[in-house]
This record gives structure tokens, sequence and C-alpha cells, in this order.
């Protein structure tokens, strides 16, 4: 995508039956001539970005429906940005083949772009039938064309439009915008030109005023409106539509309606070039240029959190929309809250099963609603950066504001304060063992009365006592059920390692009603801890303690004696509060939890034996330095001996010689 959100290079493949007249067309566009002989097939053409009516590059492929050519159609086909399917005029069994090869071949081949059908030969073109006639029948069947025109490239007659309007067609596509039987525009455009609107309303009266749409189109077009182009603008709406003009001023139904009105009249670069100001690609979702403006680098054992600014937007957010103050979001007004972004962001697959504080009646409450942002930006901080600029958090304001990522986990056990504000509990069960008590606790909400909800609860996420990190930011316990299967990948595979890094601790449920589940707790724990590195704060949760036989509490405390680990979270039905402080104690003092597992035994008796070695090598190079200080001692001990000695001996002997 260009800076603009548009293509980079739109590629055109022109296709059709054999001598419907595409080489003639594109031969015709490009020279203004008519070629008496044209060739098979023309080689692509290539159209720089400053000889183009939109400065795009363009590449115009020509392609032959010969059974031997088929493979470079197909490939011409799956490239293309547009598809300009030719029939001819004069001949009525190409068009006819139109519904019943090329459309339904294009559709085999998992071509999703816009297809113009043109009309060649016009000028062959029978008079007692329309173009309107002839393709009425096959736009209601497939209304994936983009448009239908007829052209003549013997008489140079809208050669240059077909090209024209297939590059308009990408670059300023409509079918995201309009649906043009029911003449409306489609939800996602609506959607985001409210959230356009609502941005430029800067006084928040509901309208905007002259000054206000003065400053709307400077920002997208570089131009003020001249007075008398404002009083024909509000003409326009007031006699068209009902309360699109209020107290002199566009409301939002009347600033939809002009857009329609463009994208009508074909004026839908105006449409396009006010999208793409505020930051939308051709899915009318953020672009990628917008998104990457904040970077979320980080390693597995780092999160990525809302900051104390971050959840003042999103708590003032909530506020705003609670219309009736009775601190919950009605489905009213849960659906107003995010009428201005493609979709609500917690309906999709990740978000089934996370149980939140909620209302009695299921609404959300603003903790829930923290909490889930918190979830969220754990997950897919993206997704949340995207949401506060739907939400209305201005676009050229300084977003990265919001987040901020913790430190590696190793740096930050060794530092007193500030901690993360996430942090993430993974809870393994043994079969049999039911893990919601645990995630219904966390936020003291029980099962529905009338039953098992539809969807079993994977997660739960809640503020726990406390604050944590830079100003103050309450701690956000996150707790997630670990069923057997992913805990097999969690252990077995790469990804699966590196999904286990993200966690802060593990925990590991078992009842004492079930011995049995003692054990397989504790062999889910040994494995999660090796698998970890050893490096992961591990606890023992036991449900209905007081039905635990002695041997079995025997063998628990046994277990944690060796593991040199605390003794079991105990709870009955109701998990108390105090449970939940204890998992966030147990992140907090991990030197207390990290299990004396077999591998972690190993590693410390190889340091030791290593440890161990480098002081035997550093005793006995230690020995062997003074052994060889010793000598070279001794020996310049001996070397000054001997000087002195010969030089007494030559004094006797001259004397004696002198005698």
């Amino acid at each position: 995508m260009s800076a603009g959100g548009g293509p980079t290079t739109v590629h055109i493949a022109v296709v059709g039956d054999e001598g419907v007249g595409k080489t003639s067309l594109i031969t015709a566009a490009a020279t203004e001539t008519f070629p008496d002989h044209p060739p098979p097939v023309l080689p692509p053409a290539r159209l720089p970005a400053d000889t183009t009516p939109e400065g795009v590059p363009v590449v115009i492929t020509d392609t032959s429906s010969r059974p031997e050519d088929k493979q470079a159609l197909e490939l011409a086909c799956q490239e293309a940005s547009v598809i300009v399917l030719c029939f001819s005029l004069d001949r009525p069994g190409t068009l006819r083949r139109i519904s019943a090869y090329w459309l339904p071949e294009l559709k085999r081949l998992g071509v999703h772009v816009p297809v113009m059908l043109v009309g060649c030969k016009s000028d062959a073109r029978p008079a007692d039938r329309t173009l309107h006639e002839a393709v009425l029948p096959i736009v209601k069947a497939y209304p994936q064309l983009e448009t239908c025109m007829e052209c003549s490239a013997k008489k140079l007659q809208f050669v240059g439009e077909v090209f024209y309007y297939a590059l308009k067609s990408v670059v300023h596509p409509m079918a995201p915008l309009y649906e043009p039987e029911s003449q409306t525009l489609r939800p996602l455009c609506a959607r985001a030109l409210k959230r356009i609107f609502l941005l430029c309303d800067k006084d928040k009266d509901g309208v905007l005023n002259d000054a206000e749409l003065n400053a709307f189109q400077v920002l997208c077009f570089n131009a003020p409106l001249q007075a008398e182009e404002l009083v024909g603008v509000k003409q326009v709406v007031a006699e068209r539509i009902e309360q699109g003009i209020v107290n002199n001023g566009l409301s939002l139904p009347g600033f939809l309606f002009l857009h329609a009105l463009f994208i009508e009249r074909g004026r839908l670069e105006t449409t396009w070039a006010v999208l793409r100001r505020f930051g939308y690609d051709n899915s009318l979702h953020l672009s990628e240029e917008v998104l990457s403006r904040v970077t979320f680098d980080h390693s597995p054992d780092q999160v990525v959190e809302l900051t104390a600014a971050g959840r003042q937007f999103f708590t003032a957010a909530f506020e705003r929309f609670d219309q009736d103050d009775d601190g919950v979001l009605s489905v009213r007004e849960r659906e107003e809250m995010f009428s201005t972004a493609p979709a609500d962001p917690w309906q999709s697959p990740e978000f089934e099963g996370l149980l939140v504080e909620t209302s009695r009646k299921g609404l959300l409450s603003l903790n829930g609603f923290l909490a889930t942002w918190a979830v969220t930006t754990a997950a897919d901080p993206r997704r949340t950066l995207a949401y506060a600029y739907y939400l209305g958090f201005p676009d050229d304001a300084p977003a990265d504001k919001l987040f901020q990522v913790s430190r590696p986990r190793r740096a930050e056990r060794r530092a007193d304060a500030p901690r993360r504000g996430v942090l993430q509990c993974y809870l393994f069960a043994a079969d049999g063992v039911d893990t919601a008590p645990v995630l219904e606790g966390l936020i003291a909400q029980a099962r529905p009365a009338h039953g098992t909800p539809a969807v079993p609860i994977r997660a739960a996420a809640a503020a726990v006592g406390g604050s944590s990190g830079e100003g103050g930011v309450p701690v956000t316990l996150v707790v997630r059920a670990i069923p057997d299967e992913q805990a097999q990948v969690l252990l077995e595979s790469a990804s699966g390692l590196e999904e286990l890094q993200r966690c802060d601790m593990a925990a590991f449920l078992f009842d004492a009603q079930q011995p049995a589940s003692f054990q397989a707790a504790l062999q889910r724990m040994l494995a999660v801890a090796s698998a970890s590195g050893d490096v992961l704060p591990c606890l023992f949760l036991q449900a209905h303690e007081a039905d635990a036989s002695p041997l079995l509490a025997e063998a628990i405390g046994e277990a944690c004696s060796q593991l040199a680990v605390k003794l079991p979270a105990s709870f009955s039905t109701r998990p108390p509060a105090a449970l939940y402080q204890a998992l966030v104690t147990t992140v907090q003092q991990p030197d207390l939890a990290i299990p004396e597992t077999p591998s972690l035994q190993a590693a410390r008796q190889y340091r030791r034996m290593l440890r161990r070695g480098l002081l035997y090598t550093a005793a006995g190079t230690g020995a062997v330095l003074l052994g060889y200080l010793a000598i070279r001692v001794y020996k310049d001990h001996r070397a000054d001996s001997s000087s002195s000695s010969g030089g007494d001996g030559g004094g006797g002997s001259s004397s004696t010689r002198q005698g």
C-alpha cells in the first residue's frame, strides 16, 4: 500500500473470447490508432506513475484464450488488480459466454477483484439493441461487476475511458463504499465516516459549524470552502434530507448524505481522499501505516500493558457511553460505543469464554471493561491501538503514551519495583477436575442459575488488590485454563514453549475427593516446570481439602517438601479472595515457588561440579605458579651466590701467585 492507503501498482488484465477485440482495444488506447493487423497477443505494457491520471504505475496485460495459453491466462487473472472482461457487441454468443464461462471461471480461480464488463466493437452493434438491455440480466446475477461500458477501437470511442475507469475501480473502488441497488452507504463506510465526523466535531455539539467544515476541507483537500460554496452545500443537504442541517451546521446524517451523493455522481475520489486522510485502507480498516506508528517489539517474557494514561482514556470512553450512568454498558450503549469501528473488538473466537466482571444481566462493568482491555493489550496490542483510534483518540496525538512494555522477567525479578501490571497464570487441572470455580471465583461470579453457559469458561481476568508499575496501575490477574490437549502442545512444540514463556506462573489444580488427581497434578508440575527451563513459579491448588485422607495429606506434604514449594492453596466450593492474592504473591516472590525438579537438581549439581572443577583447576594452577616462582627464586639465588663466590676466588688466586 502507498502512503495514502492505495495500491502501489495496478495490474489490469484484459480477458475474453478469441476475436472480441482485446488487443485492438489496448493498442488503440495506447497509440490512438486502430491496428489493421494486430498481433495475436501483446506483451505487458507498463505505464509509469507520471503518465497515469491517478499517479499510480499501471501494468496492462493482454491475454489469449487459446487452450495452449491457459496457464498464462490464469496467472494474469490471479495477479490482476482489476479484470477488463470483454465481449463483442456484434457477436451475441460472446456475451452469453460471459455468464456461462468467464465469470464462473474467475470464481474458480479465486479472483476477488473488480470486474469491468466491456462491450467492444460498438460501431458494429445492431441498432435495435442497447448495451443496457444486453447486460442487465448478467449484472443482476453477478453483483461483483464493477461497471459496464461499450467502446470502439476502430472509431477510437471510449477506449481511453475503459482503462481510466479500470484504474479508478482499483484506486477508488466503489464496492467497499456503496450498495448501488439499495443506493446506500455500506456499513463499514458509514462507520468510518461517522468516526471522521466525530473527530472533526471539535466542540462536540453534534454538528459541523462553518469553522469546523472549513478545517475539515483544508485538512483533506488543502483548500477552504468559499462562502458561496458553503451556502450551496447546506442548501443541497437541507433540500434532500431531513435534519441534515441543524442550527446552521451539518449534522451526521447530512455528512453521510453528502458522501453518498458524491459516490452516486461518480466522485468516489472525494470520499476516498477523506477516508485515506484519516488512515483507512481499501478494506476500510485503519491502514498499516497508521498502526505502525507505535512499535510493540518485545520478547516472550515481556508484556505490553496500558499505562495510567491508557487506562484513563478507556475509562473516559466507558463513562462517555454509559449514558444512564448505571455503571454498566447496556446492549445499545455498547453498540453505540463501537459504531465508529469495523466491529465489536471482542466478538471473535479468541475472546470466547473470557470471564470478566459484569452485572447479573451480563452487562459489562467498568472493571470488566478495563480487565478485557488488559487481556487484549497483552495478547494483541495492535488491536488495542486500532480501537483507541476508533474510539476517538486523535490521530495526531502520541499514541505510544497509552502503552508500556514491561522489563524482561529476569531483570524485573532483580529489581524491587516497578513490577508489571498484568500477571498471567496458566491453570492446569487433572482429568475430571473442574476449573470453573477457580475462574468464576476470581470475579466472584457464579454460573448462571439456568445452567451451564453456552460457551465454556476458558479464562478470567480481574484487578487484584494493590497496584504496580508507573502511575499506580492496578495489578490485573489473568487466569487461563489449559486443557490437556493444549498442555501437550505447550510441552512438545517450539511455539508452545515460546507460549509458555509468556505466563508468569502456573497453578496445578487437584481435588482431594479424587486422590489420583494429585499424582496427575504432580506429574504435570514436573513436566511444565522442566519445560520452562526451571524458572516458572508453581503452586498447587487443592479443592475440598477437608476431604483429604491422611494418606493423601502425607503424600502432599512429602511432595511439597521434596520440591521445596509451598503447601497447596485450598478452597472448597467458593475460592476465597486470599487464593488469588496467593497467586500474585507467587509471581512476585518466585524464589519461594520454583520447584526443585530433577532437571533443576541436575543443573545445580552440574554447576557445583563445574565450580569445584574450576576451584581445583585454580588451585592446581596456583600450585604450579608457586612452584615456578620458587624455582625462579632458587635459581636467582644460586646465580647470585655463584657470582659472589667467583669474585672471592679470583682475588685469592692472584694473591697466591704474588706470594
